[in-house]
């Protein structure tokens, strides 16, 4: 591929899409594939989403997208936000293209297959892989768990999805049918301990957009 192209980073909340972004991001500016890149996340968007909830509550009105899960984490209550964020996402995507850069769209859903075709151009779609970073469910809750817990330690609430809320939308996904987009479409192992596995999978993403 030649830049500008995207690349999907789709997987469960806490399964390695900030550390293959590292990797990868690093790699293709080193070997020459692009000479930027650009990451955009969903989370700060859906955050953004609690914090004007916590305004409405806290000025006495009803809160539109999530309430609090019996842990203390947050629910989604309207599924609308899912496709309202992903087309934001959109929106920043096609403002930021350059001719030079790659940029990284990065989120987790659990039907993605409908998600990116009903959300983002087919400009994007035409210029995009797909990398679906594969993490089991538990290992995921756990790193999310100790993230949030390393935020509060800070004094930042992070706003926690909660466990009933994860399982929920992330237990189980479609990532299997990503294939029916026509994109290019790789899997990384990220769950195995250690560099090795992780640093060949990078190397292999690497291959194909130099391709």
């Amino acid at each position: 591929m030649k830049p500008p192209f995207q690349v999907f980073l789709l997987g469960t909340p806490g399964c390695g899409k900030s550390e293959v972004y590292r990797r990868l991001s690093a790699k293709l500016v080193e070997e020459g594939v692009a000479s930027e890149v650009l990451r955009i996340d969903d989370y700060p968007k859906v955050r953004d989403c609690f914090a004007a909830d916590d305004a409405e509550e806290g000025a006495g009105r009803a809160r539109r997208y999530s309430s609090r899960g019996a842990d203390g984490g947050w629910v989604v209550k309207d599924r609308e936000l899912w496709d309202e964020v992903l087309r934001r996402v959109n929106a920043d995507v096609m403002q930021e293209r350059r001719k030079s850069r790659a940029i990284f769209i990065e989120f987790a859903r659990p039907d993605m297959v409908r998600s990116i075709a009903s959300n983002f151009d087919a400009d994007v779609r035409a210029s995009s892989l797909l990398l679906y970073i594969f993490c089991p469910f538990d290992i995921c809750w756990e790193r999310n768990l100790k993230r949030h817990q390393a935020a509060l330690a800070a004094g930042i609430d992070d706003h926690l999805v909660s466990r009933e809320e994860m399982e929920r939308t992330y237990l189980n996904d479609d990532h299997a049918r990503l294939h029916t987009l026509g994109m290019p479409f790789l899997v990384v192992d990220n769950h195995i301990e250690g560099d090795g596995v992780l640093e060949y999978a990078i190397q292999e993403v690497v291959a194909l957009l130099k391709a």
